[in-house]
């Protein structure tokens, strides 16, 4: 529960990984049709999920889940940079 409304902790983790890429790229966009996307920055698409992907995302959308969104925003600079590959 945050200020008295609950959270879902999907959301929660969603928002995390927009704001960040937010600070590192300037702008993110959101994708929904067939299939989301949570962020688009440049070339980097992300799809964030509190437990296991229930299906396949197109190719070069990266599926985190949540025990990998820390490591993911320790290297979003360099991600940005091209000095570091994003995570499988």
């Amino acid at each position: 529960m945050l200020y008295g409304v609950d959270v879902k902790e999907e959301a929660l983790y969603e928002w995390v990984v927009q704001e960040h890429m937010y600070r590192v790229f300037g702008e993110i966009y959101y994708y929904k049709n067939s299939y989301e996307v949570d962020a688009i920055a440049d070339n980097l698409k992300v799809e964030v999920k509190s437990g296991r992907a229930h299906r396949r995302y197109p190719r070069g959308v990266i599926v985190l889940e949540k025990d990998e969104i820390p490591e993911f925003l320790i290297k979003l600079e360099k991600i940005r940079e091209g000095q570091e590959p994003p995570l499988p």
